[in-house]
């Protein structure tokens, strides 16, 4: 029982750090659920730690692995809710040098289904005529 509660707990706080995007928020809090489903405690934990802290720890906050199904992108959904509402695909991210995780270059690890879902282990690249997009300030 107390588990459920911390879970509910977390959702709201996940919902509380969510991107302006302008668009709907009931669409928003669905997919916010959708994420909080597939992640387990521990996952959940570091998801809400990372994305309350902005990301200020993400040279040593460890990745949130999920399947990479055909159907679902569960990164590209992390990033539209915590980072980039306007993201639209794969090809607008590349994964950061310190993601703990050996990716090829659309982020799949190498030889497996999974994928790391940190939103702050992504970076965007820098679309023409779109300021919205920015890099991380450093990679060191």
């Amino acid at each position: 029982m107390l588990r459920a509660w911390r879970r509910i707990a977390s959702t709201r706080r996940l919902t509380r750090c969510l991107v302006d995007s302008g668009g709907e928020t009931v669409e928003a809090d669905a997919a916010v659920e959708s994420v909080v489903e597939l992640l387990d405690d521990h996952q959940l934990d570091v998801l809400v730690s990372a994305v309350e802290n902005g990301g200020t720890d993400g040279h040593t906050c460890e990745c949130i692995l999920l399947d990479n199904s055909a159907h679902v992108t569960p990164h590209i959904t992390c990033c539209r809710l915590w980072r980039w509402p306007l993201l639209q695909h794969n090809g607008e991210i590349r994964s950061v040098p310190w993601c703990q995780n050996k990716h090829g270059h659309d982020g799949v690890l190498q030889n497996s289904q999974a994928i790391c879902c940190h939103p702050y282990h992504w970076s965007c690249q820098l679309l023409p005529g779109n300021i919205l997009y920015m890099l991380p300030l450093s990679y060191a």
